[in-house]
This record gives C-alpha cells, sequence and structure tokens, in this order.
C-alpha cells in the first residue's frame, strides 16, 4: 500500500491501529512529490521556444557526433581486417596478363596462374573476414557503449539534465 505499514498477525486494540497508521518505518519508502510540485510536470518544467530549439540543435548535433565516431570506428575496423585480402586482390589483379599486366617489381615473380590463385584465394578470405570485422566492431561498441551516448530529442523539451548517460546497461548484443 501507498505508505502504510500493516500488520497482519497482530491483533492490537483500535487506538494502537490508528498510531500506527500514521507511523513511518525504515522499510517504507516515500512517493515522489505529486506532478503539481514538480513545476508542470513529472520530468520538469518545460523549456521556451527558443531553447527548445537550442537544445534540440545541440542535442542532435551531438547524435550526429556519436554517429559520425561510429561510422569512423566501423570504417576504421573493417579497413583493418580486411586489409590482408585487398592486398591478396590487388596483386592478383596488378599482375594479371588478361587484366593489367603492370611492369612491377613483384609481378616477375608471378605468372597467370599464381595471380589467379591470388585472386581465388582473396575472394575465398573475404567472407569469414567480413565476419571477424563485424564481430570485433560490435564488441568494440558494446566496449565503448557508443551507442548509450545517442540522446533523445525529447529531452531537449524539458529542463534539467541534458545529457544523461545510464550507468548500468545490461544489453544482449
Amino acid at each position: 500500500m501507498c505508505g502504510v505499514d500493516v500488520d497482519l498477525d497482530d491483533e492490537g486494540s483500535a487506538e494502537e491501529e490508528k498510531e500506527e497508521e500514521f507511523w513511518v518505518g525504515d522499510a517504507v519508502n516515500m512517493l515522489p512529490p505529486p506532478v503539481a510540485h514538480s513545476d508542470g510536470s513529472a520530468w520538469g518544467s518545460r523549456r521556451g521556444t527558443c531553447g527548445f530549439v537550442a537544445c534540440g540543435a545541440a542535442l542532435l548535433l551531438w547524435n550526429l557526433c556519436v554517429v559520425s565516431a561510429s561510422a569512423l570506428l566501423l570504417a576504421v575496423v573493417f579497413s583493418v581486417v580486411l586489409l590482408p585480402a585487398a592486398l591478396l586482390l590487388y596483386v592478383g589483379f596488378l599482375c594479371h596478363s588478361k587484366v593489367l599486366d603492370a611492369p612491377s617489381a613483384i609481378c616477375l615473380y608471378l605468372d597467370d596462374n599464381s595471380c589467379s590463385a591470388l585472386i581465388i584465394l582473396g575472394f575465398v578470405m573475404m567472407s569469414p573476414l567480413v565476419v571477424v570485422a563485424a564481430a570485433v566492431f560490435c564488441g568494440l561498441l558494446r566496449k565503448f557503449r557508443l551507442l548509450l551516448f545517442i540522446q533523445p530529442i525529447a529531452r531537449a523539451r524539458y529542463r534539467g539534465r541534458l545529457l544523461d548517460w545510464v550507468g548500468n546497461v545490461h544489453a544482449w548484443v
């Protein structure tokens, strides 16, 4: 019940029940103040139009920075992990006589059969490396908690903490 401590096992007099009815013990949690005492809503008072637009623009800029940092991390992880397969494909296509046939120093050691083998090996290595890169990227996102930095734009409407992050989040990602 809301703030009332009732002991059903004890049969006391009506006077003791009246005294115990108003008793607030350690186990009773007090309710938050009603909406009327918190300046208009349960979240706090509302901002003005200019404040709402300014805070909304700031939150939008913040979210764009977080998304661009995530995209940069994605590009770095995928480029580092897929570099071996990309190098095999590059050398295979560079030195094959029917594709580019470049006069590079490494092409002196490769014939068309070995270039074809490099091209095939590069494409075969690509699939597992994409899976590894995606796993590494998801692990880094989870470790750095980048997606928790994205703030809802509705937070700009009310006064109070503009950027607020949850400290303990359990995700299944």
